[in-house]
């Protein structure tokens, strides 16, 4: 009987590791009933930078970097841009438009301005990573907008490694919260 009880006990014990950290990259949609995401409410985002900028400049486009599909879904299910697409994508639509000559390279400030100026208006959503020396490591969102050359919206959220992990609801839920408040926020 004691087997049979250390069986069930190990194999709850394992279910809750495995199922209880939360999930990682998994996209969602925003909850109807709060209009954010399901985010853990242990630790909240620091913002870092907010400019204020026209809203319309910023609901027409938004470019996402690095071109994985939770990027472009998240970037979809805040349900506020217009467009959502990848660099890869970006690339595609350039070349399609027949804008190559105007627009050779995205890979600086110069060539992200150029596609801003002959393609589409947009902003480059970009995840960020930095380790701070004596306070560990931070994970981040930014806005970064071509017209101005800058970074108009960044955030970032202290890694807890030891507990709680790099989750979806503890760390990109909450980053993508806080710049939902900021876009929400913009002026008309």
């Amino acid at each position: 009987m004691t087997n049979a009880i250390k069986k069930i006990a190990l194999l709850t014990l394992c279910i809750a590791l495995i199922y209880g950290c939360g999930s990682f990259e998994k996209a969602t949609t925003l909850n109807p009933s709060t209009n954010y995401f399901p985010a853990k409410k242990i630790k909240q985002p620091t913002t870092l930078k907010e400019i204020e900028v026209s809203r319309d400049s910023l609901r027409t486009f938004l470019l996402v970097v690095p071109s994985t599909d939770y990027f472009l879904q998240m970037g979809k299910n805040l349900n506020y841009f217009d467009t959502v697409m990848t660099y890869d994508q970006l690339q595609t639509a350039i070349v399609k438009e027949g804008l190559s000559d105007k627009v050779p390279s995205l890979s600086d400030k110069v060539g992200l301005k150029r596609a801003y100026d002959h393609y589409r208006k947009f902003v480059l959503l970009e995840p960020t990573k930095v380790q701070k020396p004596g306070d560990g490591w931070f994970a981040g969102l930014a806005l970064y907008e071509p017209q101005r050359a800058e970074v108009i919206f960044q955030n970032e959220i202290w890694l807890n490694l030891m507990w709680d992990g790099w989750t979806d609801q503890g760390t990109m839920f909450p980053l993508f919260n806080s710049m939902l408040d900021y876009l929400r926020e913009e002026k008309k």
